[in-house]
């Protein structure tokens, strides 16, 4: 009895740093403003809006091959 007083396991620790799920959702942040931003400096290059160029590489282009 007097050693389980001692003891007190609770489990696990959590480690710190980051989960698998935030390093995913972290890299795909970073993905989408690295993307937001090359239009961005796209569109001041070329005069299409932001919202051209997507349209344009969806449905205008259509090459998916």
């Amino acid at each position: 009895m007097q050693r389980m007083k001692r003891v007190r396991y609770r489990g696990r620790r959590p480690r710190g740093g980051l989960t698998a799920e935030q390093v995913i959702v972290a890299a795909a942040a970073a993905v989408l403003v690295v993307l937001f931003l090359t239009m961005r400096v796209n569109s001041q290059w070329c005069g299409k809006t932001c919202g051209q160029q997507v349209y344009e590489a969806l449905f205008v282009t259509e090459d998916w091959s």
